[in-house]
């Protein structure tokens, strides 16, 4: 039987829900390997004309929303599409330069390759064939493993601009809470939420707010988590829920984040050997320690205390 031909939607009227499963379903991802996904998207979205709004990595299965940047695509010169394309293969590796034959000659396209690569780096089904390649090829020779990792090509669902986009989202922010994995959407480290609550920093150079999002009043994040809390508090039949009592806790303070949940979620290492203090006190445990210098964070917004992992071990 023929595949369905995917169907691609310009970013000003959607995105695009992409998801992937394990062969078998089998639960072949930890914290390790979840990590590496991470690492790997990070590389990704730096080098392809891709947007990430969304995502979550589970023990057998993937979630991600993304959008195609179609006029940075086109508009891009010739050494930003190489720069691009580095960012990704390495500094060493060489971009196509035309097309495959059967008998292995190379026939080099008219401009060197060029408008071939913008088609590559601007499309969302390269961009997630990397994604998993990667990963199966960092899988199978980490665990010694061979054959085929994913149970088949990944899905694609088109999700109209706007409410539907949102709506995704929670669902991806709640499979976690759906799997009865943690009490807490934020609670779970590999997702959007997960992310956007334990370093925002991360989070805003990892993924950009929807296309829908731009259009609504500033405090969209408090209005999302408490819409997020709203629907993990529904019954789903055979899946965990997020108890009656904490969606009215977060429906009280109108989805705002208090002091508790953020020391919570950005302190949670400090046995860990995390230094904790001023930047003057952080700076010069690094100079004592004779350690490479790592820019000392800010533990919450607005206090005087910085953090940094400078007092662990060599």
């Amino acid at each position: 039987m023929p595949r369905t031909k995917r169907i691609f939607i310009s970013r000003e009227h959607g995105s695009h829900h992409l998801y992937s499963q394990t062969v078998g379903a089998e639960l072949l991802f930890g914290s390790r390997e979840k990590e590496q996904l991470l690492k790997i998207l990070k590389r990704l979205t730096s080098g392809f004309f891709v947007e990430v709004h969304g995502f979550a990595f589970m023990s057998n299965h993937i979630h991600l929303i993304v959008t195609e940047q179609e006029e940075a695509s086109r508009l891009a010169s010739e050494s930003e599409l190489l720069e691009r394309y580095h960012r990704i293969m390495g500094r060493k590796a060489e971009p196509p330069l035309g097309s495959h034959k059967p008998d292995g000659r190379v026939e080099v396209d008219e401009d060197g390759g060029v408008e071939r690569l913008r088609a590559r780096l601007g499309s969302i089904n390269r961009f997630m064939q990397e994604f998993k390649q990667s990963f199966s090829r960092w899988y199978n020779k980490t665990h010694q493993r061979k054959g085929y990792l994913w149970s088949d090509r990944y899905g694609d669902k088109v999700l109209e601009r706007g409410d539907h986009e949102l709506v995704c989202r929670s669902y991806i922010d709640l499979n976690a809470i759906r799997a009865g994995i943690c009490r807490l959407p934020e609670g779970y480290r590999w997702s959007s939420i997960g992310l956007r609550v334990r370093s925002p920093k991360s989070w805003g150079k990892l993924l950009s707010p929807l296309p829908g999002e731009r259009d609504r009043p500033e405090g969209l994040f408090d209005w999302y988590r408490q819409y997020l809390y709203h629907s993990g508090g529904i019954d789903a039949p055979g899946k965990a829920k997020i108890d009656p009592e904490i969606v009215k806790s977060v429906e009280e303070y109108h989805g705002r984040l208090g002091i508790g949940d953020l020391l919570r979620y950005r302190v949670r290492n400090l046995t860990e050997g995390l230094a904790l203090g001023s930047r003057e006190f952080i700076e010069q445990h690094q100079r004592l320690l004779g350690r490479k210098h790592i820019g000392a964070r800010r533990l919450l917004e607005g206090c005087e205390l910085f953090v940094t992992r400078v007092l662990r071990s060599p």
